[in-house]
């Protein structure tokens, strides 16, 4: 059981100096106070995949293009010295957006330097602003010295902190944050935690296998009438929550307490029923998701077909689970033409996987090639299986290693 006495360690203060707060936070205008939903749209500055580019080559043809010129947040704050305009938080706050929207850090460490330097005294809504800034800019520490040093905190404060250390992977701070934020409430915090907020707890309880503080999350649920009000949000987080430890029961429980069952809580049984190996039980929910008449997605599609190249029925279920992909505009989706592929060729119906092969219209689809040159080899068309590894390299789409080893041992 986690011990709930919990204590922030402070950050060093010689990251960011103090801010003059006034004990009275006053009023701004509607456009810069902050705004929450289910999830905070924050920029994820680490771990990003770059996109490819493609440079289309014209010869003889030259252009030449007037970039416009465009202001940076330095480049302004800049022109406010020298003009020597005075900031406020209107125009301060507008700055911390775009610094936001462009992640850019160096603007964000400038405007905090010259809000220091300038006279106000800001507000806990501007200082907010700046805390969301810091955060979408991938600078926590900054953000975490300045949480440490607020005087007064409301909601939208400790949201911001700890969505940050959910999109940053940070799991353990956020569960402390988290059983820090639940004192501040009881000890005169004027705010009531949100159902979502419990969600993104579970999640983190799940990254850092603390099952018990999960179930205590549960509970405090089921004490606050969350459970109740059937958050599909909140209970999907619940059963994949068990899930990840292996608790199907609990999963199940949860899932039975429900009047109407949606998409997002049936989409998750059906994934923990698939990685525990219960295969039939996964087919048996999407009958039973049919007979509800919940919506299926591509998630769930995908795990069924899945499950059912490990059922021993000669394909039946597959194909009933292929109509009904077709009936719900999913066959061109990549990643159910791939599972169709590898599901029938798992049965010896290369026919039927050439079909769902052919269909295709992205020529450039990776997996479904690669699906295709395993089905035929796993039925003995090694022929077929070389003519399409050919053709992959004449289209420029790099084989499967363990697909090239293979062909080569067979010729």
């Amino acid at each position: 059981m986690r011990n709930l006495e919990i204590a922030l360690t402070p950050s060093p203060p010689s990251l960011v100096p103090s801010f003059n707060y006034n004990s009275v936070a006053r009023s701004v205008g509607n456009e810069v106070r902050t705004s929450f939903d289910v999830q905070l749209l924050l920029r994820k500055p680490k771990h990003q995949k770059s996109e490819p580019v493609v440079v289309i080559q014209q010869p003889q043809i030259q252009t030449t293009q007037k970039s416009s010129p465009r202001c940076s947040i330095s480049d302004i704050l800049r022109l406010m010295d020298t003009l020597s305009l005075p900031g406020n938080e209107d125009l301060y706050s507008c700055l911390a957006k775009e610094s936001a929207r462009e992640n850019d850090r160096r603007g964000a460490y400038e405007l905090q330097v010259h809000i220091m330097k300038s006279s106000i005294r800001p507000s806990t809504t501007f200082v907010n602003r700046l805390l969301l800034m810091h955060v979408s800019c991938g600078r926590l520490d900054i953000t975490r010295n300045m949480f440490d040093k607020m005087p007064h905190r409301d909601f939208h404060s400790w949201a911001i902190v700890f969505l940050g250390c959910i999109e940053m992977g940070d799991y353990e701070d956020a569960a402390l944050l988290f059983v820090a934020m639940l004192k501040h409430s009881k000890n005169g915090g004027a705010f009531k935690i949100p159902s979502w907020i419990m969600g993104c707890v579970l999640k983190a309880c799940a990254m850092i296998r603390d099952l018990a503080l999960g179930k205590q999350v549960h509970g405090l649920c089921q004490k606050l009438g969350f459970i109740g009000e059937e958050d599909s949000y909140l209970l999907g987080s619940l059963i994949r929550f068990y899930g990840e430890f292996r608790c199907l029961e609990d999963a199940n429980l949860v899932l039975h307490q429900l009047s109407n069952a949606n998409t997002v809580v049936w989409a998750a049984k059906v994934t923990n029923d698939y990685r525990e190996g219960e295969f039939q039980e996964v087919i048996r929910d999407f009958i039973e998701m049919g007979k509800l008449g919940v919506k299926k997605n591509v998630s769930v599609v995908s795990n069924v077909l899945k499950a059912c190249t490990w059922v021993s029925d000669g394909g039946r279920s597959g194909q009933q689970v292929h109509a009904n992909a077709i009936k719900l505009g999913f066959e061109s989706d990549c990643l159910i033409r791939c599972q169709l592929i590898e599901m029938y060729g798992k049965y010896e119906k290369v026919k039927d996987a050439e079909k769902v092969f052919k269909s295709r219209k992205d020529e450039t689809s990776v997996s479904c090639w690669n699906a295709m040159v395993a089905g035929y080899m796993q039925n003995g068309f090694y022929i077929e299986a070389i003519k399409l590894l050919y053709q992959m390299k004449a289209t420029g789409i790099k084989a499967d290693d363990m697909l090239l080893n293979e062909a080569h041992f067979q010729i």
